[in-house]
């Protein structure tokens, strides 16, 4: 009798670990398949329209408040041969508040892009710039932030006027001593 209750019980036990093998499997599979999906894509060119390939793009969106200086990282690709990137991500539930907290909620605010580790721009994007498809139980957000590197004449041409002023004040204030 207490052999054939060990051997009822090592199938139950079974039984329970295999049902639990199959019920993990599909909840895994749906938490890929998250029905809220944030895609930021664009490109990364040049002023001569050509496109940048190989750069290093991130996307970061600041958390809570405006201002509030807490950063998170939304991904990091690469851009292709023709300067397009594209990055989804699947942290932000743009209208569905009672589940995640409120700073984490919104799809909107501040977003930050970096190349290649140097923050290029930063920008306040509103709900109305971003494209949504879908319903009530799932949307699909995306935005387009191309970005264009500056002639190398925007960056220097300002950077050489303060540079004259500062001598040339440095120079009058000499000459007066």
């Amino acid at each position: 009798m207490r052999m054939k209750t060990i051997g009822v019980l090592l199938i139950a036990g079974l039984a329970v670990l295999s049902a639990m093998v199959v019920f993990a499997g599909t909840a895994a599979a749906q938490e890929e398949e998250d029905p809220y999906q944030v895609t930021i894509y664009g490109y990364i060119t040049y002023p001569d329209g050509s496109g940048v390939h190989g750069a290093q793009v991130e996307i970061t969106k600041e958390l809570g408040s405006v201002g509030s200086g807490e950063w998170e990282s939304v991904g990091v690709t690469t851009t292709n041969e023709t300067g397009y990137y594209t990055m989804t991500s699947r942290w932000y539930r743009p209208l569905w508040l009672w589940n995640h907290s409120l700073r984490d909620g919104f799809v909107w605010g501040n977003y930050r892009m970096y190349l290649d580790g140097q923050m290029v721009e930063e920008k306040y994007i509103p709900l109305k710039d971003w494209t949504w498809e879908g319903g009530i139980f799932w949307r699909k957000w995306s935005y387009q932030w191309n970005y264009e590197i500056p002639e190398f004449a925007t960056i220097a041409i300002p950077a050489v006027a303060v540079l004259g002023l500062f001598l040339f004040y440095s120079h009058r204030k000499r000459k007066e001593e």
